[in-house]
């Protein structure tokens, strides 16, 4: 038997892979407004690498990697770290360049001033807009 923060608990956790889901899809289909020229290359599924999954692996204008980590809401601690082993892991798998970006619809102001330090990441903001549709 399941007491109600179990249940709660995974409710909310469902709810959140869905919505990540959700927003991994709209991220895929405007990969232009990250940046122009940058095109999937993961043939729509997460790439494998030794320390975790990429959830978008693309390809930008001059044919370099990007690693691209989303995170749902407001970026999480840890998250710049797991995308830049990421993009090591693909840079020493594939041999040829890899730049990461990290996706959250905030960051910190010391993940922005740990960001300016590390090679080749970039962090970007998301922002939703809501529709309600009446009723």
């Amino acid at each position: 038997m399941q007491d109600g923060t179990t249940s709660k608990r995974v409710k909310t956790q469902t709810r959140i892979l869905h919505y990540e889901k959700e927003l991994k899809a709209l991220l895929r289909a405007q990969l232009e407004k990250v940046e122009p020229g940058l095109v999937a290359d993961d043939g729509g599924r997460e790439r494998e690498v030794a320390s975790g999954r990429i959830d978008i692996t693309a390809r930008d204008a001059d044919g370099n990697f990007v690693v691209i980590e989303l995170k749902v809401g407001p970026c999480p601690t840890g998250a710049l770290e797991q995308v830049l082993g990421y993009s090591s892991d693909l840079e020493e798998e594939t041999g040829l360049r890899c730049r990461a970006v990290l996706v959250a619809s905030e960051f910190s102001q010391r993940q922005r001033a740990a960001a300016k330090r590390a090679r080749d990441v970039h962090l970007v903001t998301y922002q939703v807009e809501r529709m309600d549709f009446g009723g």
